[in-house]
Parts: structure tokens; C-alpha cells; sequence
């Protein structure tokens, strides 16, 4: 059974939003000989589920690793 098809504007921005906005690329990921995902590059919540894409090659972009790859600074240190 699929989830209903957003029926607005903002519950489509959501269902991006949740789709695209949990886990990054920590490598370059190539799908079927193409490149689909560079590192930092957002990577749809299906593509992990289903596993189209192996769990080593993403971070939820909540950990250290996934920011680091999203190009956030996570260096605590106060000068």
C-alpha cells in the first residue's frame, strides 16, 4: 500500500521535506554504472529503505559524519 498523494503545496514541501531532508551521501554513490548522489548531496529516505543505496554510503544528516559530509562545520572549539 503507497502513502496518499499530497492534496496542497505545503503537504508536498512536507513530504520532500521528509523524503529528501534525513539522510546525505558520505561517498559518491553510482547506481547501475551512474553516478546519482556525490558526497553531501541529500539521498531520498526510500533509496535507504529499499535499499538502493548501502547503509555505509549515507548519514542521517543529524550525526557528526552527516553534517561533516553536508559541509557543516562541527568543530565545537571556542577560540
Amino acid at each position: 500500500m503507497t502513502a496518499p498523494s499530497p492534496a496542497t503545496a505545503a503537504e508536498y514541501r512536507e513530504a520532500q521535506r521528509a523524503e529528501y531532508g534525513t539522510y546525505v551521501a558520505v561517498v559518491p554513490i553510482d547506481i547501475n554504472g551512474a553516478r546519482a548522489f556525490n558526497p553531501g548531496d541529500a539521498v531520498p529516505v526510500s533509496h535507504v529503505e529499499n535499499k538502493v543505496v548501502a547503509d555505509h554510503e549515507v548519514a542521517k544528516v543529524t550525526t557528526k559524519a552527516g553534517k561533516e559530509a553536508a559541509g557543516i562545520d562541527t568543530d565545537t572549539k571556542k577560540g
